[in-house]
């Protein structure tokens, strides 16, 4: 059987390895418009925490290891067309030349186009989006040059930068159109604390601020107008509203509203033979009555898996995120799952919740940890839909029992009484969760 796969990321590599793994004589062709694979989309933030020594670094496969599982990798390969009847992809080469490849199954995984206002940006080298290494580099170099950085976008890629670049001796600007920063992850509790912290950094922080324009001419100081002032500034980061790559398939593949490919549980679209995966679908969201866009790179990584088993003549379904998530900016481990409360409130479910600050260890020793913990509940379930977490203690794999939990539809009942471990010198006897689940019920039953 020969497979083809459009977009080498982390997407279309998974497919790739899991083919192979499953059945190493399938011929899999990968055909990939950039001229490299592998490349981190966080890479520049990595770069600036000094964690690698080049940029180049933040990859985690090559060429190389693709080629010695016989997976033949087409890169600066631009798709020109597709042909479903006649089971035909159309590709440019380097040199432009036309070239073709015919498949039994094709697997879509393009993934998201670069993050735009959804306005006219002038055209001038001092704003940038950055995804793919050669931007992420050129981006780096006007980063590292520039004294005013104004970053557009208050989500994951825009505080993650922030923090970077608090001690580089910049004046830096994060502006959110929100009233708090990571509003898709974390409610105002956990965001006011961030808040805090981001503003004593050094951070220019403005939340409900929406930009309008940029003034880009030539005899004037470049600046960034909002809703509310004129930042003057050398560069502009955005880092908001990315799009799925979907213009090739828009012809004759069912798309969603919002411009994502329609597949069912199996990541097959209208096509039988055509699947698609990663950023270019939406997905279900536990507890939620629409699927959403959600660019993660575990959900890109979960629905590769289980497009690849489909292909190959398995079954395997999808079942919902939790879009769990989780970070380390300005001091503290942020970690998100589920539903927050503001996003319960809008589809509609009737909720209760707890905000507690518990302390991590017991009161004997010397160092001590505590963790900020929020849990929503259903009212009329009981069952957990949405858990965040915030500590300078790292404590961010406590997040993926709560994603459990939210898949398994567990009940803050039976969370009081779960097994957690406990160590005299590392927790407290109740696990947090439980300790959170313990309150909420002392709240519900105090008379």
């Amino acid at each position: 059987m020969k497979i083809v796969i459009i977009g080498a990321s982390h997407g279309g590599l998974q497919a790739a390895f899991t083919i192979k793994r499953l059945n190493p004589g399938t011929d899999v062709i990968l055909i990939e418009k950039r001229n490299d694979i592998s490349y981190v989309s966080s890479g520049i933030t990595i770069k600036l925490n000094h964690m690698v020594d080049d940029l180049d670094d933040v990859r985690y496969t090559t060429a190389e290891d693709l080629h010695k599982l016989g997976i033949r990798l087409c890169l600066e390969s631009k798709v020109t067309h597709i042909e479903p009847e006649g089971k035909i992809v159309m590709y440019e080469k380097p040199d432009g030349s036309q070239a073709e490849e015919n498949y039994d199954k094709l697997i879509l995984a393009m993934g998201s186009n670069q993050f735009s206002l959804n306005m006219k940006l002038p055209g001038n080298n001092q704003i940038t989006h950055f995804k793919s290494y050669d931007s992420s580099l050129e981006a780096l170099h006007k980063i590292e040059a520039a004294n005013s950085i104004s970053i557009i976008g208050g989500g994951y890629i825009g505080v993650e930068l922030s923090d970077a670049l608090k001690d580089k001796g910049k004046e830096v600007h994060l502006i959110e159109s929100a009233d708090t920063v990571l509003f898709r992850y974390i409610d105002k509790e956990l965001g006011e604390i961030l808040k805090k912290e981001i503003v004593e950094s050094g951070i220019h922080l403005h939340l409900n601020e929406t930009v309008l324009s940029f003034n880009a001419k030539e005899e004037e100081i470049f600046s960034t107008v909002t809703t509310k002032k004129e930042i003057k500034n050398d560069y502009v980061v955005i880092a908001v509203n990315a799009r799925p790559d979907t213009a090739i398939v828009h012809d004759f593949l069912d798309l969603n509203p919002n411009g994502t490919v329609r597949v069912n549980k199996h990541m097959q679209t209208s096509d039988p033979n055509i699947y698609a995966l990663g950023d270019i679908v939406s997905y279900p969201v536990h507890n939620s009555y629409r699927q959403s866009f959600i660019p993660l790179v575990n959900n890109v990584v979960r629905s590769a898996t289980v497009a690849a088993v489909n292909v190959m003549g398995n079954k395997m379904s999808f079942n919902t995120t939790q879009k769990t998530t989780a970070t380390h900016v300005f001091g503290y481990y942020i970690a998100s799952s589920g539903l927050t409360e503001t996003e319960a409130t809008f589809e509609g479910i009737d909720v209760e919740s707890i905000f507690l600050k518990l302390p991590y260890q017991l009161p004997y020793l010397k160092e001590q940890d505590s963790i900020y913990i929020k849990m929503v509940f259903s009212k009329e379930t009981n069952c957990l839909i949405g858990g965040q977490l915030m500590s300078k203690k790292d404590v961010t794999q406590i997040i993926n029992i709560i994603s459990l939990a939210i898949d398994k539809e567990v009940g803050w009942e039976e969370l009081v009484t779960m097994d957690f471990y406990f160590n005299p010198i590392l927790n407290q006897p109740m696990g947090v969760i439980s300790q959170a689940a313990y309150e909420f019920m002392l709240r519900k039953y105090k008379n």
